[in-house]
């Protein structure tokens, strides 16, 4: 092992559990493929804690390679924290000025494992943040990379918001309403993704997601042309056609990296074999047999709107009714959207459990799982195909839909919720060279459902496990040493001054 100091990359996540944890995946994998390298993750305040738990189970060899860094400089969330997450960045943006200079400026050497740690030479950015680093570059002068931890189509109905963005005159409430009358019927094709009509790249209508998305557009803008590569989280031979097509479809051109999603191959710790979790999966693979429980979750961020609550839980009601037992994986702030009564009634019935939290890939992991319904995130999207779960998807706004499309339709893993839209999309999906009629009813809903549900127990669900135990074959493989994610990496660490 050489003697010299290690580079130092500093990786800015974006404010989020969701982006966070594909960052630090990542950033174990870069260090554990660099031997001489050491990385700053600038984490924002709130998610230190989870952060640092993640960061405990993983081999020391590599952890202790990997330094993280509160935003805030303090090791208390500030008193205050900005609720929305451009203001969140904005605060990020505003500390990591203060934390990058006097990190340039230290006169003592961190010493880790014998060795010096060399001051920061290059940043690694979520795409998200929209240029954290970007704001003080003049002050720091490092190259900066940027960081995409969805596919490669981001969805969300880009050109409309790229009109919005060019819409400062507008008010809040008027962002959302011109939205809302742009967002058209026209077919268009995304390289890599089916037909489909402009309004199912956004299949429910949240009123905060215009203008946020319309923020953070102008600032993804501006900081794709001040880089010149971007690693995206992304296995090349699951979506050939979008990563060709990604290289001249910014706004400038840029050399991208398809690194591999950032999922854990195997599970980073020993599953709690006493956890209510862990015993309900057991007692149903004793009882059903494999292929036995539906598991639900919705990600961090997103969930079915109030609205939606009856769609949801006609959904719900059904999964019993065709012999399977449901964990909702239900955040307590969640779980006041839904009747206490219901889930009691479930839960006394055996039918399912509601834990706040769930350890996932574990879940995933387990024989007694039948499919995943899910938003379609795709962090949780990878981690199912790469366990070899179909999914049943209820997208929302963001890559899900994209991803919906891409995972179900082209690649036959699973089943999109059509009858769940709302907004704009709650008219027509374009399936197949055919238009399907949104009806939106709780009927509508409950039919579907229970189609699905059936499907699922025959020969199609036979044939999509198959589809996403190959596919998933082929993602943990593109992250192994000669997979393509591997040589990506390997290419990008050759630029950053990592290989010599």
């Amino acid at each position: 092992m050489s003697d010299a100091s290690f580079k130092h990359i500093v990786f800015i996540p974006a404010p989020s559990w969701g982006h966070l944890r594909p960052a630090m995946k990542t950033s174990l994998r870069m260090v554990e493929k660099f031997q001489d390298l050491f990385i700053s993750l600038f984490v924002y305040d709130s998610e230190v804690p989870k952060a640092t738990k993640y960061l405990d189970t993983q081999p020391a060899t590599y952890s202790d390679r990997i330094r993280i860094v509160a935003a805030s400089g303090s090791d208390e969330e500030p008193a205050l924290p900005p609720g929305s997450p451009i203001e969140k960045v904005i605060n990020m943006e505003k500390y990591f000025d203060s934390w990058i200079t006097k990190e340039l400026g230290q006169t003592t050497i961190t010493q880790v494992q014998g060795r010096s740690v060399g001051k920061p030479s290059w940043i690694i950015e979520d795409l998200f943040n929209g240029g954290v680093s970007l704001a003080c570059k003049d002050l720091h002068k490092l190259p900066i990379a940027l960081c995409q931890q969805g596919n490669k189509e981001n969805g969300h109905a880009a050109r409309i918001y790229e009109n919005l963005a060019q819409r400062t005159d507008l008010s809040l409430n008027e962002l959302g309403e011109t939205y809302l009358q742009e967002l058209s019927s026209r077919l268009i094709c995304i390289p890599g993704l089916p037909v489909h009509h402009e309004w199912e790249l956004a299949t429910q209508y949240f009123p905060f997601m215009p203008p946020l998305v319309t923020r953070m557009l102008r600032r993804r803008e501006n900081v794709i042309q001040h880089v010149d590569s971007i690693l995206c989280c992304s296995t090349f031979e699951m979506e050939p056609i979008s990563a060709a097509a990604l290289s001249n479809a910014l706004n400038k051109p840029i050399t991208p990296f398809f690194i591999g999603p950032a999922v854990d191959a195997v599970l980073p710790r020993q599953t709690e074999p006493d956890s209510p979790v862990t015993q309900f999966l057991d007692r149903a693979y004793a009882e059903k047999g494999a292929h036995s429980v539906i598991y639900i979750a919705f990600g961090t961020a997103f969930f079915p709107l109030p609205s939606s609550m009856s769609h949801l839980t006609t959904i719900l009601d059904e999964i019993p009714s065709h012999g399977f037992k449901f964990i909702f994986a239900l955040p307590s702030a969640r779980a006041k959207q839904l009747d206490q009564s219901w889930m009691d009634n479930h839960i006394q019935a055996g039918n399912a459990i509601f834990p706040e939290w769930t350890n996932q890939t574990a879940v995933l992991e387990h024989p007694a799982v039948h499919y995943f319904l899910s938003h379609g995130g795709w962090g949780s999207s990878t981690e199912a195909l790469v366990r070899g779960v179909p999914m049943i998807f209820w997208p929302f706004v963001s890559d899900q839909p994209a991803n919906s499309m891409q995972i179900a339709t082209l690649h036959n893993c699973g089943f999109e919720l059509l009858q769940v839209r709302t907004g704009p999309a709650k008219s027509t999906a374009y399936q197949n060279g055919s238009e399907v009629e949104i009806v939106g009813t709780e009927n509508a809903v409950r039919e579907e459902i229970r189609h699905i549900l059936e499907l699922s127990k025959g020969p199609r669900g036979t044939h999509q496990r198959m589809n996403a135990r190959m596919l998933g074959k082929v993602i943990a493989g593109s992250v192994t040493p000669g997979g393509s994610g591997d040589i990506a990496l390997e290419r990008f660490g050759k630029g950053l001054g990592l290989v010599e």
